[in-house]
């Protein structure tokens, strides 16, 4: 992680999302630019964040720790996303693992200052309860991906998920992932199973599927398989 010095570029981002007016000048000087290169950790699973961070530029990936020790992707967040914002409250350790997808500048306060000044206002909090009711409705979608729900359905949902924003649009067009595996161990079901559903969706010609990546072809037919589980 590099700390960047340019107050000017901190102001100009703080302005390009609205986030000037809701601040008091005070605030706003407290305010650091943090710059995370491609694969660089920005959380760690069980460490205590210092920040809250404000994701202006880039793409980063929130990523759960399955019991047999791998990763297996949760979210993908563009600007503006917050992050930290379920450690303000309470002193939690992180449970998720975060790390830049691409070079990503997130603006940085620390979350003693965000205790000490944003508390009471009004704008802050609509924002983070906004992005608190995101990862609510996308943490309680992802606990249905191990129902009862045929497989099909459940792939549909869980690359839905993976592609859209917090308003249930298309946010990205294709999927990397390092293994089929981990998806399989993410929805409870056998790798083989899984990559006969994800080579069926091909077929259909809702998915391009290879070794690292799942491209979305048919991202409206991808809602229909999955409307009984993600709204």
């Amino acid at each position: 992680m590099k700390v960047i010095g340019h107050r000017k570029q901190i102001t100009e981002y703080l302005s390009r999302f609205d986030l000037a007016a809701l601040l008091d000048k005070a605030v706003i000087d407290q305010f650091e630019l943090h710059r995370f290169e491609r694969g660089e950790d920005i959380f760690t699973i069980d460490e205590r964040p210092e920040y809250l961070y404000f994701l202006v530029k880039g793409k980063v990936k929130v990523s759960i720790l399955l019991r047999n020790g791998n990763r297996v992707l949760l979210r993908f967040c563009v600007p503006l996303s917050l992050l930290g914002d379920l450690e303000i409250a309470n002193d939690f350790a992180v449970k998720t693992s975060v790390s830049a997808v691409s070079e990503s500048e997130l603006l940085a306060l620390r979350l003693s200052k965000v205790r000490e000044n944003l508390m009471s206002n009004p704008a802050v909090l609509r924002l983070i309860i906004r992005e608190l009711s995101f990862k609510l409705y996308h943490n309680a979608v992802v606990k249905t991906l191990t129902s009862s729900a045929p497989l099909k359905t459940r792939i549909a949902t869980y690359l839905l998920l993976m592609t859209s924003d917090e308003r249930n649009e298309r946010m990205l067009d294709e999927l990397e992932t390092e293994s089929q595996a981990e998806i399989a161990e993410l929805l409870g079901a056998s790798y083989r199973h899984v990559n006969r559903v994800l080579n069926e969706l091909g077929r259909e010609g809702i998915l391009r599927v290879s070794r690292s990546q799942i491209k979305i072809i048919d991202f409206e037919k991808l809602k229909n398989l999955a409307s009984d589980l993600y709204g």
